[in-house]
């Protein structure tokens, strides 16, 4: 009998994504898992959409309340340990709200594969464990979490996390993370793992942040995954900048990471909605 797999997001806004995200899981996810909503909204006219849709679909909503004057990584920080007060002794795969599934996964699969299932961000001497998608099993992590910056210094979200990836009993998967941000005067613009900015022209490496982490196989394969990552999103119109993330697991593209923070000056409304629509297409033809 295969073990539950919770699968959790953190909801603030943008609602239409809760419906989006739940159809990627019941077409592309296998084995046996169950979904959870932490409706973190800052209002309650949001938390009140937010609650509406998954009512209406069936799904389990919590809702969440946090101090929404800290900095970002904080509010992302005390959000996540809350929720995981609720899934403890668990199986969790944890995912962004504007994540969404685009191939089949069978997260029990990994699960039985791997403690620990990630996208490394890496510093010297550490492996980090981003926070925007993961897997962990609980039922064999033997510390308190606490996934706010100020655990271990010189960190973001979970940072903690390093604690975990360097104990050698537990055994680790890796995703990879390719982000396309931006295309200026034939430059591609793109990040390795959110950790390591990578630039492009002509299909030739300029720029690369952090060579010592990468091995050069990674490395010469980029300029052809980048460029058709590229195709796709000028085939359904995505809108630029791009600022898209595809995240892959044994050579599959399995997720799409819209990337829905507003902090870029380019996110006008009408880019959002573009975006949006794009990427709506992009689901439903794949």
């Amino acid at each position: 009998m295969e073990n539950n797999v919770k699968i959790i997001t953190i909801f603030d806004k943008h609602e239409d994504f809760i419906k989006l995200q739940y159809d990627s899981i019941i077409k592309f996810v296998k084995g046996d898992y169950s979904y959870i909503v932490f409706n973190n909204a800052s209002t309650e006219e949001q938390a009140n959409k937010n609650k509406k849709i998954c009512d209406e679909l069936g799904i389990t909503c919590i809702r969440i309340q946090v101090n929404y004057h800290q900095g970002p990584s904080n509010i992302a920080g005390t959000a996540l340990n809350i929720a995981f007060s609720h899934v403890q002794n668990e199986l969790v795969f944890k995912i962004d709200s504007d994540m969404f599934f685009i191939s089949d996964i069978n997260l029990n699969t990994l699960f039985n594969e791997s403690d620990l299932i990630f996208i490394p961000n890496y510093q010297p001497n550490r492996e980090i464990m981003w926070s925007g998608v993961f897997g962990i099993n609980l039922k064999k992590i033997d510390i308190k979490l606490d996934f706010n910056p100020s655990v271990i210094s010189g960190t973001d979200t979970f940072g903690q996390s390093c604690l975990l990836t360097m104990d050698p009993k537990y055994r680790k998967k890796l995703f990879t993370l390719y982000n396309i941000q931006d295309i200026k005067d034939d430059v591609i613009i793109t990040s390795l793992n959110n950790d390591c900015g990578v630039f492009f022209k002509n299909n030739e490496i300029t720029f690369i942040e952090k060579p010592e982490f990468y091995n050069n196989k990674t490395i010469e394969n980029l300029p052809i995954k980048y460029e058709n990552i590229i195709y796709k999103l000028k085939e359904y119109n995505f809108p630029e900048p791009y600022n898209i993330d595809i995240i892959e697991i044994d050579g599959v593209d399995f997720i799409i990471h819209f990337k829905s923070s507003n902090w870029c000056p380019w996110y006008t409304d009408t880019y959002v909605l573009n975006k949006k629509e794009s990427l709506k297409k992009y689901i439903e033809n794949i």
